[in-house]
């Protein structure tokens, strides 16, 4: 099929194809409880379950995003030695998702989180149950792992953040690391910037942008990044802006790019779909503006039923996301 000038894969052959990306995804284990009420009750109220479902989140949720999509993807991380684990180390697999690198801590809870999924408001609320994470001292392997087109960093151990993101200047520095801002604009950081910076790309939404540089205002934000950009490793930022769309920085450059016109059922994956799309493209070496606008695709696509047992099953092929773009070439970038 013949792809439309403006579309993120035209002009590629298929020779291009014949390799598929290599990423590393190095991050939050989750099991997510899934529970779907018509409208969030009063306070001191009650509300009926409709639908009730485990599933992977967080980080693994973008791994299995990027396997849909076509990439070779290797999941490090660390899960309990419960039921829980066991089933996400196999949901994984399930996905073609390399565990390889997923290693079971002795003694300790599989991290999950209780997700209610209302659909008057859309929103969602989470209540985390804390577990086993991996941290400083946990084996990697780490030329293998910085061997990889790209590698999504989202961990929330400080001291193995800071050693990561310390290591490929001296020791690979073609090495390309991905941040989502989640655990990077917590109070008790006192270096989150600092850090930030150590990466190649970031990833977070307006509120995590300005928590970042604590700017008052997103304009402000992205100014203060920009110039901290000069010296230092990062190159771009992307900011999440849900159905608007995504706005990427650079030094020197930005870009606004509209999100697609579609009714959002369901969130519980957009952000994590986001990274994904956004991870996807880095690896490619699609020009920004193509990335930004593959990346809402993937989040769009991701929000199509309202089921939290669909969550997984609404996540986007590399078909998909080429079809919805082919019918939806109107959106704008500026």
């Amino acid at each position: 099929m013949a792809r439309p000038a403006g579309h993120p894969l035209a002009g590629q052959s298929a020779v291009t194809f014949m390799r598929r990306s290599r990423i590393a995804a190095v991050g939050q284990v989750t099991w997510h409880r899934h529970l779907v009420v018509d409208c969030w009750p009063p306070p001191g109220g009650s509300e009926i379950v409709h639908a009730e479902h485990l599933e992977p989140g967080r980080t693994t949720i973008s791994a299995v995003a990027l396997s849909r999509l076509g990439a070779q993807v290797s999941f490090a991380g660390v899960v309990g030695d419960d039921d829980e684990g066991a089933t996400l180390r196999a949901a994984l697999q399930a996905e073609g998702v390399d565990t390889g690198w997923l290693a079971i801590r002795q003694g300790e809870r599989t991290a999950t989180a209780t997700m209610i999924i209302s659909g008057t408001p859309p929103e969602r609320t989470i209540l985390r149950h804390p577990g086993a994470q991996i941290v400083r001292g946990d084996r990697l392997e780490i030329t293998a792992l910085f061997d990889h087109d790209v590698v999504l960093l989202d961990v929330a151990d400080a001291p193995l953040r800071r050693f990561l993101t310390d290591l490929p200047a001296h020791t690979l520095p073609r090495t390309r690391l991905v941040a989502p801002l989640t655990d990077l604009v917590r109070e008790d950081l006192s270096d989150a910037l600092e850090v930030a910076l150590r990466h190649d790309v970031l990833i977070g939404t307006e509120r995590q942008v300005r928590a970042l540089v604590r700017a008052e205002t997103l304009d402000e934000a992205v100014m203060t990044i920009q110039l901290q950009m000069r010296g230092n490793n990062l190159r771009s930022l992307v900011i999440f802006l849900g159905a608007t769309g995504c706005r990427i920085c650079t030094p020197a450059e930005i870009w606004n790019i509209s999100g697609f016109p579609a009714a959002m059922l369901n969130a519980t994956a957009a952000g994590d779909a986001f990274v994904a799309g956004v991870v996807y493209g880095i690896a490619r070496r699609w020009p920004w503006p193509e990335v930004g606008r593959f990346a809402n695709a993937v989040r769009t696509l991701s929000t199509r039923n309202l089921r939290a047992q669909e969550t997984l099953g609404t996540l986007p092929s590399l078909d998909e996301v080429e079809h919805f773009l082919e019918r939806h070439p109107s959106d704008s970038v500026r």
